[in-house]
């Protein structure tokens, strides 16, 4: 049986909602005439082309072509389902909303079972980390490296036990299959026995949510000198990481206030850059970029600042990344490192404000950014070297879009 909310409820909800207080709440509007207009939530722009008509309850983007009515625009812009929408406005309108059916349509039991294994897990390792003996490795290391306790709150980092049987305990005498928690990287499996032991060991955890801010993945960061230094979930029926951008929920208001995004390249340097007041920050868990996660930037922003380390595999990485953003529309900044810094250390060695002003606020266009990248290894004093150099920089300009 499915979920679904009586005809009637749905149509006392259309009555009672009037779309332009609902859209005001997430957009500033301003009246003209028989309209309201503003700037589009779900794209970056600068020009208004987001129009609201009062008499036909209806919205419509002339930029990126965006339009339904009050319940699209809440499952669009947060990521709901219909009944999910309806519930919210319902209440919204003091509206008794009551469900037909047995919820989870598009969700399996299984996804289901994971994402809450992982909130379990996700509140066990910040609750080791914040409160218990075992956990005070972790916060050793956290003070080490200057990070805070709003940092640690508003991301809610955790810490994994040194045992192999921390997590998986307490999988097990909540009932969750161990095949689940296997294929959701939560326990991995011994070849011994078929029995399961806590992935995750004696390491600092990062939440990893999806849109709706739901942890479905982990990035975990050694304290000592294990190998790997970073450990992420691996791919599974709730976590893609080619889809997924760490930290976006919570940077969205941020985003779509200054319609640009930061990216970098991990969950340290976002974390890092939030605490110095770059909170429209966002990491791809790595250097790779992949043309959804361009999509999903420019659905939010016009502009992305590329933040990656000054090393020369962050350099490359900026290269190909930008034109892939390019290619989505975006409109792409480079801020240039120091050599051998990134940001978080940036961070730690010269302060907020510095890094405010002079990695962010210094942004190189991606003209410039293109320019220095190709005088890498250049002799530009040997005339041969010169006119190379002046020919891959004469391919870039010509590669340029047009104007209009």
């Amino acid at each position: 049986m499915t979920t679904r909310i009586p005809d009637s409820v749905i149509e006392q909800i259309r009555r009672s909602t009037d779309i332009v207080d609902v859209i005001s709440d997430h957009v500033q509007l301003k009246k003209q005439g028989r309209q309201y207009s503003g700037l589009c939530p779900f794209h970056g722009e600068n020009t208004p082309s987001f129009s609201v008509s009062p008499d036909k309850q209806l919205y419509h983007c002339f930029g990126c072509g965006a339009g339904g009515n009050v319940f699209t625009f809440l499952m669009e812009l947060e990521n709901l389902s219909f009944v999910e929408a309806a519930v919210q406005l319902g209440k919204r309108a003091n509206i008794d909303v009551s469900i037909e059916g047995t919820p989870s349509t598009n969700v399996s039991k299984p996804q289901q079972n994971m994402k809450k294994a992982h909130s379990i897990a996700a509140k066990m390792y910040h609750h080791v980390l914040m409160l218990t003996e075992e956990g005070k490795l972790g916060r050793e290391y956290l003070d080490e490296r200057g990070f805070t306790r709003e940092q640690v709150e508003h991301f809610q980092i955790g810490f994994s036990p040194d045992r192999w049987d921390a997590l998986s305990t307490v999988l097990a005498k909540r009932e969750f299959k161990q095949a689940e928690m296997v294929e959701a990287s939560l326990l991995g499996e011994r070849e011994s026995d078929g029995g399961t032991y806590d992935r995750f060991r004696n390491r600092l955890m990062f939440p990893i949510w999806d849109a709706k801010g739901q942890v479905i993945a982990f990035g975990g960061r050694t304290i000592s000198d294990e190998k790997p230094k970073y450990l992420n979930s691996s791919d599974s029926a709730i976590f893609h990481k080619s889809q997924t951008l760490y930290g976006l929920h919570l940077a969205r208001s941020s985003i779509r206030k200054q319609s640009s995004i930061v990216l970098f390249e991990g969950y340290v340097d976002v974390i890092a850059a939030w605490s110095a007041g770059v909170t429209n920050g966002v990491a791809t868990l790595g250097t790779a970029l992949t043309e959804e996660q361009a999509r999903m930037m420019r659905r939010n922003a016009e502009t992305v600042t590329l933040c990656y380390d000054s090393d020369s595999a962050g350099l490359e990485a900026a290269y190909k990344n930008a034109s892939i953003l390019q290619n989505e529309g975006c409109i792409v900044k480079v801020a240039k490192m120091p050599d051998s810094y990134d940001p978080d250390d940036y961070i730690q060695a010269f302060g907020a404000e510095r890094f405010k002003t002079d990695v962010i606020g210094s942004s190189l266009t991606l003209m410039a950014f293109k320019m220095l990248y190709l005088r890498q290894g250049r002799n530009l004093q040997d005339e041969s070297e010169r006119m190379s150099y002046i020919e891959a920089v004469l391919s870039e300009i010509a590669s340029l879009k047009k104007a209009g």
